[in-house]
């Protein structure tokens, strides 16, 4: 159908008024536009996650390990003392969504050792990180090169991948429920949030709350509901272009976040809104607490 009518138009008679031009030239531009938007999607579908999108999800982990040993000699230093805790060290930064889920599930926590390719290439990552030649790998993700921010757009990515695979382990068990999955698979994308959290807690205790700090995390929140909504047949839309659009979605966000508008929540204005419309307004409460103390 699509076929006929593009040669239709495309091989019509040659004194078309400007009305069918136009038709003519909107029908090219929607056409372009169609295929472009399959190429993309058939690359999204396409792509494996290893070693395309499993590589700089290591690198941004391993980077993340240093940031928190120290940047430099210290993490350099810690490094050479104590390799082992640093090894296991990094293997909780890079696998925490996979050991969460397999807790979990409750599967044994070492199936992880069975993926092999990701095990040795994050051991062969994590070691260029903190002993290759020069610091090269240190120096180079931390230069001027927009780098970071590509490698944590390939790394959202990853983490949707992640989301739609919780939701379906989880619908697979226990099929009609829609709270389960969404938090199962936010957890399994997002476990490196309760690792730094826990973390936070070793170190100083519980004088801060647990929170959502990074957009990234709301959107596999967003994506999980989405996704379980589609698999329970409660949104009329194909998953392949379900997902492929979240994909598209928060590899704009992400880079747009990293270049355009720097540590800008696109979520913030919504949040803000329904916690006031459900919890009050901070400042009246602040306001008369004011009052109070004045009167007293």
């Amino acid at each position: 159908m699509g076929s006929q009518l593009r040669n239709s138009v495309l091989e019509g008679p040659c004194d078309l008024d400007t009305g069918q031009l136009l038709t003519r030239e909107h029908f090219i531009e929607l056409e372009f536009s169609m295929d472009m938007y399959s190429t993309i999607t058939n690359t999204i579908l396409s792509v494996p996650v290893f070693p395309y999108l499993w590589v700089p999800h290591c690198m941004l982990m391993s980077l993340s390990l240093r940031a928190t040993l120290g940047h430099g000699p210290p993490a350099l230093l810690f490094a050479r003392q104590h390799p082992l805790s640093c090894y296991l060290l990094g293997i909780l930064y890079t696998f925490p969504g996979g050991l969460l889920s397999l807790i979990l599930l409750n599967k044994p926590i070492l199936t992880f050792l069975t993926l092999s390719n990701n095990l040795y290439s994050f051991t062969v990552v994590w070691y260029l990180m903190f002993f290759g030649p020069k610091d090269f790998l240190y120096r180079i993700l931390t230069s001027r090169l927009p780098l970071l921010p590509l490698m944590a757009a390939l790394q959202d990515w990853q983490r949707l991948g992640l989301v739609a695979s919780g939701v379906k382990t989880i619908l697979e068990v226990h099929p009609g429920f829609f709270l389960y999955p969404v938090v199962f698979a936010t957890l399994k994308s997002s476990g490196f949030m309760i690792v730094k959290y826990c973390e936070q807690i070793l170190l100083t205790g519980l004088s801060k709350a647990f929170v959502l700090p990074h957009h990234a995390t709301k959107t596999m929140v967003v994506a999980a509901c989405l996704i379980t909504a589609q698999q329970l047949e409660m949104i009329s839309v194909e998953y392949n272009d379900l997902y492929c659009g979240l994909v598209m979605m928060a590899i704009c966000v992400r880079l747009a976040t990293s270049w355009i508008c720097k540590n800008w929540d696109p979520y913030s204005g919504v949040e803000g809104q329904v916690c006031n419309l459900v919890y009050g307004y901070p400042e009246i409460f602040e306001t008369k607490d004011a009052d109070l103390k004045k009167k007293e």
